[in-house]
């Protein structure tokens, strides 16, 4: 699935379930479940599809996030990444095109609020300022906001203010607090 700045793919193995229409509810048959392993790569989204298409002009490479295993992987549009799923177990992957800030060749992608299921699908908006080496993310909704930059940045704010954030394995984290309104918060990275 597409959506305005990111792709979200779900892997599932539901394998030995099913409805059951003598206890009316969904039954396991632990015998005809098994490990499933599957391959997915960001050629899997429709990035045309949809009212809004993403743009993949220029894009080689895609930061691509496992919602369950919390770990970032870099892939270039042309390459898999090995999922296995247990019965009844899932992973959603959210795919960001990397972008590549123009002054100091930083390398960033949006990947959203870690702790929502639809990650991706809490950035509402995105702006790259290459005067100021400023990366502005429109965000919707609460929680720990992550990113992949190739480089740590200088300062993070959100809606104008200075916060704390974490860097590690060329991921930044913020903590984006309820804003109390409908209105989006913007988290700024300053590389």
């Amino acid at each position: 699935m597409q959506q305005k700045f990111t792709g979200v793919l779900g892997l599932f193995n539901c394998q030995g379930g099913g409805w059951c229409p003598q206890s009316r509810r969904n039954k396991s048959a632990s015998e005809l479940s098994r490990l499933v392993t599957c391959l997915a790569s960001p050629k899997d989204i429709e990035w045309k599809a949809g009212k809004n298409p993403v743009p993949m002009e220029g894009v080689n490479v895609f930061a691509v996030y496992m919602y369950k295993e919390k770990k970032l992987k870099l892939l270039k549009s042309t390459e898999n990444i090995e999922v296995s799923l247990e019965p009844f177990t899932f992973e959603l992957l959210t795919v960001s095109p990397i972008a590549v800030l123009p002054r100091n060749l930083v390398q960033f992608a949006a990947i959203g609020l870690v702790n929502m299921l639809n990650t991706g699908g809490a950035i509402q908006s995105l702006e790259i300022d290459d005067d100021e080496n400023l990366v502005r993310i429109g965000v919707r909704g609460s929680g720990e906001m992550k990113v992949f930059a190739s480089e740590k940045p200088a300062a993070c704010k959100i809606n104008g203010a200075g916060v704390k954030f974490g860097y590690e394995d060329n991921m930044v984290s913020v903590q984006v607090p309820w804003p109390y309104s409908s209105r989006e918060s913007v988290v700024e990275h300053l590389f």
